[in-house]
């Protein structure tokens, strides 16, 4: 699931966001294919604690709503990608702040 989930944003992970408007229209559509995808699955009933770096995922989480807020879907696409990476996204503590972080950046309604 985590790399099924990756490889939709794969082909536009690109922190920078370099590659000119049509590719970033492009990774915005992928994000769309994405959300699809990722609100299929179910969050985890299991807590799962880490160390120290516990909260660390809200550094991510920030760092995708501002790439939303300046509409640099690429660098939304590489923040993603790194949040699936390095952490426990299926926790429904960082599960549910992203779909909603999805929801309102793409004007999709809640299922």
């Amino acid at each position: 699931m985590e790399r099924k989930l990756s490889e939709i944003l794969s082909p536009y992970d690109d922190w920078s966001n370099t590659k000119g408007e049509q590719k970033n229209i492009e990774a915005k559509e992928a994000l769309y294919l994405f959300y699809n995808e990722f609100s299929k699955l179910k969050p985890s009933n299991k807590y799962k604690k880490r160390d120290i770096w516990h909260m660390l995922y809200i550094t991510h989480l920030y760092r995708i709503k501002k790439a939303f807020d300046e509409e640099k879907y690429m660098r939304v696409c590489n923040e993603i990608r790194s949040l699936i990476h390095y952490e426990s996204f299926l926790q429904g503590r960082i599960y549910y702040n992203l779909i909603h972080l999805l929801e309102e950046f793409l004007n999709v309604k809640a299922r």
